[in-house]
């Protein structure tokens, strides 16, 4: 640091030096010669002032840097840098989550399903061969409505004290589920894609 201050007052002065010789030679009179000194004195002063308040600074911008480093440790570094890397893999795997998400339902809208539902289950140990591979995909689906169409109003019926609830009857469709295996390039059996019939 100190080098370069000098190595900058040394080449202000050799510009400066160039500069005066020049400007001695423009001139036509000699009389213009002691406003000429007076200027190049006050440059001159400007000139070694300005280093000097950098080397008064310097000792202030050392002590920062140090105390910058006395806080920050290497643990400290490699915990942050570990933090980061975990953002990263989280990120990485949901967006790859929403992009089978929105891939599954494309496949069933293009068979003229909707779904309802879906469970994803993936592989989420990063150090895992198989990071980010589906390992159960569950998906309830029902026919989509068509653009405009009402559905009918089903008769309300009010039951008291009954433990017994029904639930939709669903049909399990393999031809479906063998698709998306196929796109998806998993294994059938973790898929399970049923239908409700409705």
């Amino acid at each position: 640091m100190m080098l370069a201050v000098l190595s900058d007052v040394v080449r202000n002065l050799v510009l400066l030096i160039i500069l005066v010789t020049i400007i001695e030679m423009i001139l036509p009179r000699k009389d213009f010669r002691p406003f000429l000194n007076m200027v190049i004195g006050l440059v001159l002063m400007l000139m070694l002032l300005m280093p000097l308040r950098k080397l008064l600074q310097l000792p202030g911008a050392i002590e920062t840097v140090l105390e910058l480093r006395e806080t920050i440790t290497d643990e400290e570094v490699a915990r942050r840098q570990q933090i980061l890397e975990q953002l990263n893999w989280d990120l990485t795997l949901k967006q790859y989550r929403m992009l089978v998400e929105k891939k599954i339902n494309n496949t069933l809208q293009a068979a003229g399903l909707e779904v309802t539902s879906l469970t994803l289950e993936m592989e989420e140990d990063i150090n895992h061969l198989e990071f980010g591979v589906p390992r159960q995909i569950k998906v309830m689906a029902r026919r989509a409505k068509a653009a405009g169409a009402i559905e009918p109003i089903k008769p309300i019926e009010v039951e008291i004290n009954s433990d017994e609830k029904e639930f939709p009857q669903a049909v399990r469709k393999s031809d479906l589920e063998q698709q998306v295996a196929e796109m998806l390039g998993i294994s059938r059996e973790i898929v399970e894609i049923y239908v409700l019939d409705t």
